[in-house]
């Protein structure tokens, strides 16, 4: 089925079409600013949907388990992506996300598998935890300089992420923000970084070299631990604190 709503329509409810299994595609009106929260949860035959160029925010868990979506793009106007907004849209093959976005929530694009590629823009500041979590397809990310804060867990268990591009602001490596990237090769970590935290890259086991930038004073407990491939680590003279098993496989 099919909704369209007028452009009269300024504000919209949560959990509005919550469950409307049946629904593949909906016209959202002009005027709104807002996505409100789970207001297309769980419809899970929505194969498409437009966000108009008005909409500044998109709320939490607002197109949760969307399981037919294919591909989205996140207008110019939008300032933030809520948490779980794209939980397990495993359909997902397209993302652009608009160059104002300034945070992406928790969990954001948790278990989109077959999303194969993700350039975050400079406007982008925080990622916050698990935001592409598990997200299977992913094999290329480009992390753009205003990222000042990779989230715990952030690219957890992206079991085919193979190319890591971090910007010039990043100061901080969260626990476990890479954990199980088997496929992950090389890491340039940039000079602005300042510290890597525990298991951020355990497990990598595909992992040949790492380039760690001159400003990292600590490098976490079990941080690069069972990176049985490692075979270049250049570590730096602000390094003061290497914590437990960090290099151990």
């Amino acid at each position: 089925s099919r909704i369209t709503l007028p452009n009269t329509i300024t504000s919209i409810g949560e959990c509005s079409f919550l469950g409307c299994s049946s629904l593949t595609s909906i016209t959202l009106p002009s005027n709104l600013t807002t996505l409100s929260n789970k207001i297309l949860y769980s419809c899970t035959s929505l194969t498409s949907i437009t966000i108009p160029n008005k909409k500044k925010k998109i709320g939490e868990n607002a197109f949760y388990n969307c399981s037919s979506l294919k591909s989205v793009t996140i207008p110019n106007s939008v300032t933030s992506i809520g948490s779980q907004a794209f939980y397990n849209c495993d359909n997902i093959t397209s993302l652009i996300i608009g160059n104002k976005v300034e945070t992406i929530g928790s969990n954001a694009f948790y278990d989109c598998d077959n999303l194969t590629s993700v350039t975050i823009p400079d406007s982008v500041t925080s990622i916050c935890d698990g935001a592409f979590y598990d997200c299977d397809g992913l094999t290329s990310v480009v992390i753009g300089n205003g990222v000042t804060s990779i989230g715990s867990y952030a690219f957890k268990d992206c079991g085919y992420l193979a190319s890591v591009t971090m910007g010039s602001g990043v100061t901080s490596i969260a626990y476990e923000a890479f954990r199980n990237c088997d496929r992950l090769t090389s890491v340039v970590i940039p000079d602005s970084v300042t510290s890597i935290g525990d298991y951020a890259f355990y497990d990598c086991d595909g992992l040949t070299s790492v380039v760690i930038g001159d400003s990292v004073t600590s490098i976490g407990d079990y941080a690069f631990y069972s990176c049985s491939s490692l075979t270049s680590v250049e570590i730096p003279d602000s390094v003061t604190t290497i914590g437990s098993s960090a290099f151990y496989y």
